[in-house]
């Protein structure tokens, strides 16, 4: 089990940084170290970068396990080749120096550091003693992917989606509406599941997205919508221990409760479903397409609405 970084006891590690931080002087160490680590070290390591946060590896995605980073505030370039890439000090993700520099895809990636560690202060802080490494250098690790993780190949105590108890209320209802929703999407008729989706309320960019997925030949929801057989489909919920307090009570009082349903014609769906709603993004190549609905009962009146998630910058296929 990894244990949370911020509260990885300090090692002999505490001398203070060099005025000037390089690869020259810099101290190799890991994720953790550098995570426990006072402030002002020069260090070198190796970790993933996504989303504006630092994982030591997959493992450590999955269980949320991270330390935020800050890029360089005069942007200076790291390497990345063949294209230039730089550090948006705004969003702390990589943009594209060398084109328009529009922000890239959140896309996960192995990346070779030199940084210095520090203590975050600031409005996006979670909390002002939590560790932050100021990048100075990045190299990208290009032969080494970061793929997702399959349920054949973890134990199930690191699932954070599970499918439904056969024996929970909450499950014939969602498969209620997933019988409803998948003819809808099937049809490819806009009058059929613009009203599953929200109907009015569909903002008209989310809705000229879903006609896009739905008819692109390199969705996942092109294998799905158009197979011959019979579909391989599960419903799946987040793990209690993914809830807070006020979400556990709306679900075990019958109130509210969210779920991703899944469809496949691969005849080993089983052990492809995601264990994690990031995996559940509709992104080409996946071997499933998914839908996340809603559920509500209020005043005794059922209503649900579904959402097709969609993310070009997730964990890559195995």
């Amino acid at each position: 089990m990894i244990a949370p970084l911020a509260l990885l006891a300090p090692a002999a590690l505490a001398a203070a940084g060099p005025a000037s931080c390089s690869e020259d002087n810099a101290r190799t160490m890991t994720l953790a170290e550098a995570a426990a680590a006072q402030p002002g070290l020069c260090v070198r390591l190796e970790a993933i970068a996504w989303n504006g946060r630092l994982y030591a590896d997959v493992d450590a995605i999955y269980a949320g396990v991270s330390i935020a980073y800050r890029g360089d505030t005069a942007g200076r370039p790291v390497r990345g080749g063949p294209a230039r890439m730089a550090f948006d000090p705004a969003s702390r993700d990589f943009v594209d120096a060398g084109s328009s520099g529009a922000p890239l895809a959140p896309k996960p990636q192995w990346l070779r550091l030199t940084a210095q560690t520090a203590r975050c202060a600031g409005v996006q802080c979670t909390a002002d003693t939590a560790p932050v490494l100021d990048i100075v250098m990045a190299d990208r690790v290009r032969d080494r992917p970061v793929e997702r993780q399959l349920r054949a190949d973890v134990a199930s105590a690191a699932w954070k989606l599970r499918p439904l108890a056969a024996d929970s209320p909450w499950t014939a209802r969602f498969a209620a509406a997933a019988e409803a929703l998948f003819p809808a999407l099937r049809s490819g008729d806009p009058q059929q599941w613009v009203p599953l989706l929200g109907g009015r309320w569909l903002a008209a960019a989310d809705r000229a997205r879903v006609e896009r997925l739905l008819g692109a030949q390199a969705s996942p929801f092109a294998s799905a919508l158009r197979a011959p057989a019979k579909l391989q489909r599960v419903i799946l919920g987040w793990d209690a221990a993914t809830l807070d307090a006020g979400e556990r009570a709306l679900v075990d009082a019958g109130q509210e409760a969210e779920a991703i349903v899944c469809w496949s014609d691969r005849v080993d769906a089983e052990r492809l479903w995601p264990i994690a709603a990031f995996d559940a993004d509709n992104r080409p190549g996946r071997p499933y397409a998914c839908a996340r609905i809603a559920y509500s009962i209020r005043g005794g009146e059922p209503q649900w609405r579904a959402f097709i998630d969609q993310a070009a910058g997730g964990l890559a296929e195995p």
